[in-house]
């Protein structure tokens, strides 16, 4: 799901976000850890997580007693599930579709049911199997960033004053309806080739005529183009939402690895503001920063009522959701993590003010990210505007994150109820992607934008 940042700018959670509250350590990249590649990947064919045995359980009490916005991102879950399409997804592998389906179910019961957090934890311990996420160092590590929906001003036209455009998805891009791998451009002949490069886009005017909307910040246009969504205000004072519709299938490359490659700004120094400042300094350097930055997605009109929209069609919640790989790792679909499913997520997150403490809660798989690779990476959704660009901006920590599934063979409660919606094979796919594709969520994360964390 990519979504939106809200002001000025662009890198995926990037800027006001440390701005906002100076009593923050704004160098935030001497966090990242200095000798691990948190975006290494799995062998072909591995999996992402590793069951624990019921002793190494997590403590989810304190988790249970936050319930805001929970059941709402479940039923979008269940949704995805309903559809027949999503099936595919869940082949011969360790977790299979209807354990999924029941888990969501027995969750959702218990959050409506259970008296009690110590009950909510034995039933957890009893019922279900806890797997964890083996982490960018096989032991569990995760490093968490945090991605929301911007709220930006544009045009449908190109006028003086909007002159830097987002593009439609272009009609010779192909990909893959099923993986959302991106196969490249299609060949008049058959076949494709790599998809050209944003230099080449740009330089060479190749999506002439496929605008979709005009901004007055090259920073602006890239914002919405990398969170993978933004709400739009146009001149007329008309609301438009946009979000994630493909991408060049190019390598990306953070815009503060650029400045820091550059010596324009130090590894130590490296924050949003500083690089807020340095483009104020030097706005004709914004530009032609962007376009080493090879990678390029493309954006499409979404309604209102369903966006912003997750990689698995259905609407992603303000933490609630979670960006994950959702690469196919081996045939015929089993993705690193599973669709849809029920995560319990130990980091630490800000609030509204960018003040940072422990958090223990939980939250849906409902995304994928364009920049969200391999085991050890996750992104949390935030919400939309201001506030939630502060919290994504300081959503840069390592943590630890948990999927929980029912045991096979246990009855889930509440399912008399809800199996009908559940298990029908004629309600019609969910509409979006149900692919690699990020659809707004995976933007340019914090991670993305410093080095170190790509």
């Amino acid at each position: 799901m990519r979504t939106s940042l809200g002001f000025l700018i662009v890198f995926a959670s990037l800027f006001g976000l440390l701005a906002g509250c100076s009593t923050q350590n704004n160098r935030i990249i001497g966090l990242v850890p200095k000798h691990s590649n948190v975006d290494k990947e799995l062998p072909l064919g591995a999996w992402g997580l590793r069951k624990l045995s019921p002793g190494q359980y997590p403590n989810m009490q304190s988790a249970f007693m936050d319930k805001k916005g929970l059941i709402t991102a479940i039923n979008r879950s269940l949704k995805f599930m309903a559809a027949p399409g999503s099936r595919k997804f869940y082949p011969d592998g360790p977790i299979t579709h209807r354990q999924v389906v029941n888990s969501l179910i027995d969750f959702k019961w218990m959050l409506r049911n259970v008296p009690s957090a110590a009950e909510f934890q034995h039933l957890i311990d009893t019922r279900y199997n806890v797997y964890i996420a083996k982490g960018y160092n096989n032991r569990g590590d995760v490093w968490f960033t945090g991605y929301y929906t911007p709220i930006l001003y544009g045009s449908l036209t190109e006028t003086a004053q909007y002159r830097y455009p987002v593009y439609k998805k272009p009609r010779n891009l192909a990909i893959n309806p099923i993986t959302g791998q991106i196969l490249g451009e299609k060949l008049p002949g058959g076949g494709y080739e790599k998809y050209p490069t944003r230099r080449q886009i740009v330089q060479g005017h190749l999506l002439a005529g496929r605008e979709l909307v005009w901004f007055a910040n090259p920073l602006d246009a890239y914002v919405a183009e990398i969170q993978g969504s933004a709400k739009v205000i146009l001149t007329n004072g008309q609301v438009m939402t946009i979000g994630y519709a493909g991408d060049n299938g190019r390598t990306y490359t953070g815009l503060g690895m650029t400045l820091v490659q550059q010596k324009v700004i130090g590894r130590r120094e490296l924050s949003l503001s500083a690089i807020e400042s340095y483009f104020r300094i030097h706005p004709h350097h914004v530009e032609a920063d962007i376009l080493k930055n090879h990678f390029m997605a493309f954006l499409k009109v979404y309604n209102p009522a369903h966006w912003p929209l997750g990689s698995l069609g259905v609407k992603v919640t303000a933490h609630r959701s979670l960006a994950t790989d959702k690469t196919i790792t081996a045939p015929p679909y089993q993705s690193i993590f599973p669709r849809a499913a029920m995560t319990f997520v130990t980091v630490q997150m800000p609030n509204t003010q960018g003040v940072i403490s422990p958090y223990r809660g939980f939250l849906l798989d409902q995304d994928t990210g364009g920049a969200i690779r391999a085991a050890g990476r996750a992104d949390i959704y935030m919400g939309v505007g201001p506030e939630a660009q502060t919290q994504a901006g300081y959503e840069f920590s390592r943590g630890h994150l948990y999927y929980l599934f029912l045991k096979p063979g246990v009855i889930p409660h509440g399912a008399a109820r809800v199996s009908p919606m559940v298990q029908t094979t004629s309600m019609p796919a969910v509409s979006g992607s149900y692919g690699n594709a990020p659809s707004s969520g995976g933007n340019e994360t914090m991670q993305q934008m410093f080095p170190g964390s790509r």
